[in-house]
């Protein structure tokens, strides 16, 4: 069941004052935000502003005591602290949308962004109008065209109007998913479509989301797949897990061991036959026996048998993998395209990852070649083209060829 825990998103990089070549500027700021949408925040002595990728400060540090990211080219920004600050918005240029004057604001999502004042929800559009007004005890996010509402300990749904689709009548609810949402009244769970009708009964004692047109659900010991009908498709004889690509992690209660069932409750990876297992990334998984890790695919073949210390999910076609204390990079066919000999490594984000050796951090592609040689203390993941680095005390954004960009 989905109850909302807001969090607003903050994201924080240290960055300073840039030069191109090798001579470097003193710092000039304190932390700089990961760019999203072409726009970074950055901070200095307390108080925030936004930057370009030229290093142009679009939103003047000074004014802000807190932001958060752009989203639908829109970010929340705070004036006071959080017990007691106001929350507002502000466009790509800098311009304050929505003076900042809630108590709590979420991020923009499908066009609406729900707001807080004096304990009651709405939700505002990018023109800072009150499309739905305050008068809600809790609201989510918009998902499909719809969101939750909550009146008087009861959870309901309303569209992009305020109209109220499902008057408010459950005890608990999910967000949309292919079309149907999870509901909860009396301690049984159902599904219902977006004209708020009924169309799996409140029956169950628990319910998944649906995925690929099935969902999970569970009448007292027993788990079942079931289709958007309502159906019973598969009554499973196992715990299940979750479901990812096509396929179930799952496992019997006290029998040991984890394995893989398909759609029709088959067992396309005997379960029991691995001490631990992940869900499917890009294909294949992670797959245990003793404190050995390789990989298998859908198929239940061992592409990569256990033998490393460690593995973790492939990202972009390759998968870090660790022996001996060290970490390489391994590709789908099991090949070692990098050897371990890394102390630590990052995984592949628009084509490189950050790899560390002897306390130094830099960049390889997906040949292993170092594009960027191993000599920063610190780096964050690229993002946009670009990333942060730090050498010494002084902080720098890098593009993917290594060459620092001038702020």
């Amino acid at each position: 069941m989905l109850k909302k825990i807001s969090v607003l998103l903050i994201l924080a990089m240290i960055v300073g004052i840039f030069q191109t070549g090798e001579v470097f500027a003193e710092a000039k700021y304190d932390e700089v935000g990961a760019f999203r949408e072409g726009l970074a925040s950055v901070k200095k002595d307390g108080k925030y502003g936004y930057i370009d990728k030229k290093g142009e400060e679009v939103v003047k540090v000074g004014k802000y005591d807190y932001v958060g990211a752009f989203i639908e080219g829109m970010a929340w920004v705070r004036i006071g602290d959080k017990e007691t600050g106001k929350y507002g918005y502000i466009d790509k240029k800098g311009e304050e949308v929505v003076k900042p004057k809630y108590d709590y604001v979420g991020a923009f999502s499908e066009g609406l962004a729900w707001v807080e004042k004096d304990g009651k929800w709405g939700y505002i559009n990018k023109k800072g109008e009150e499309v739905v007004k305050l008068k809600y005890d809790d609201v989510g996010a918009f998902s499909e065209g719809l969101a939750w509402v909550e009146k008087d300990g009861k959870i309901g749904y309303i569209n992009k109007k305020g109209e109220e689709v499902v008057k408010p009548k459950y005890d608990g609810v999910w967000d949309f998913s292919e079309g149907l949402a999870g509901v909860k009244k009396g301690g049984k769970c159902g599904y219902i479509n977006k004209k708020g009708e009924e169309v799996v009964k409140t029956k169950y004692d628990s319910a998944k989301y649906f995925r690929g047109g099935i969902a999970l659900v569970r009448r007292g010991d027993n788990w079942y797949i079931i289709d958007k009908k309502g159906e019973e498709v598969v009554k499973l004889k196992y715990d299940v897990v979750y479901f990812r690509e096509g396929l179930f992690l799952a496992w019997k209660d006290g029998k040991k061991g984890y394995g893989y069932i398909n759609k029709k409750g088959e067992e396309v990876v005997k379960v029991g036959k691995y001490d631990d297992v992940k869900a499917f990334s890009e294909g294949l998984a992670e797959v245990w026996k003793g404190a050995k890790c390789g990989y298998i695919n859908k198929k239940g073949k061992e592409v990569v048998k256990p033998k490393y210390n460690y593995a973790r999910s492939f990202s972009e076609g390759l998968a870090s993998i660790m022996q001996d204390g060290k970490y390489g990079f391994i590709n789908k066919k099991g090949k070692e395209v990098v050897k371990p000999k890394y102390d630590e490594v990052g995984d592949f984000r628009e084509g490189l990852a950050g790899v560390e050796k002897d306390g130094k951090i830099g960049f390889i592609n997906k040949k292993g070649q170092e594009v960027i040689k191993l000599k920063y203390d610190a780096a964050s993941s690229f993002s946009e083209g670009i990333t942060t680095v730090r050498e010494g005390d002084n902080w720098y954004i890098i593009d993917k060829k290594g060459k620092v960009l001038k702020i």
